[in-house]
């Protein structure tokens, strides 16, 4: 939500997703995505030990899959390398627990919507969004705004109740 007229601070990403997902419970955590390979490692990282820290183990492959793929298509579709983005990560992650799912999201500052595409075999790419299809209950993509837009997904996953 943007402040009052002449308000120039920039709003928190962590708020802003959370905010564009409408979760504001524990269980919410995030991480800054930067539009090369070795940010992609690095989330990659962060989202076991999220899962490690929140116990969840049942779905832990398929969270960190399609958390991947997110985060992928982020980079390939929703980033441009050259691109100043003003000391601010060039995308977000978040990860959230919710009654027996965790809700994955990746904010990109691409007004791009994401495409469901038939898959074809010959291409190395384009199956993304159909891993995140098959493994996820839903998903789905906010109308972009002011930060671009957020794609996400849910999850089912088993664990303990989390902190």
């Amino acid at each position: 939500m943007p402040g009052p007229a002449g308000d120039s601070a920039d709003p928190d990403p962590h708020d802003e997703l959370a905010r564009d997902l409408g979760i504001g419970a524990p269980g919410f955590t995030t991480h800054g995505l930067g539009a090369d390979p070795e940010s992609l490692r690095q989330a990659r990282a962060f989202v076991r030990e999220a899962l490690e820290r929140w116990e969840l183990h049942s779905g832990a492959d398929d969270v960190a899959l399609v958390a991947g793929e997110l985060m992928s298509n982020a980079v390939c579709h929703g980033l441009n390398p050259g691109e100043e983005h003003a000391g601010r990560q060039a995308a977000r992650l978040g990860l959230a627990r919710q009654d027996g799912t965790l809700v994955c999201a990746v904010n990109d500052p691409s007004p791009e919507m994401p495409v469901l595409r038939q898959a074809d075999e010959s291409l190395e790419r384009g199956r993304g969004l159909r891993i995140i299809d098959a493994l996820s209950s839903s998903w789905g993509w906010s109308r972009p705004g002011r930060t671009g837009k957020t794609v996400w997904a849910r999850i089912p996953v088993l664990g303990s109740p989390g902190r």
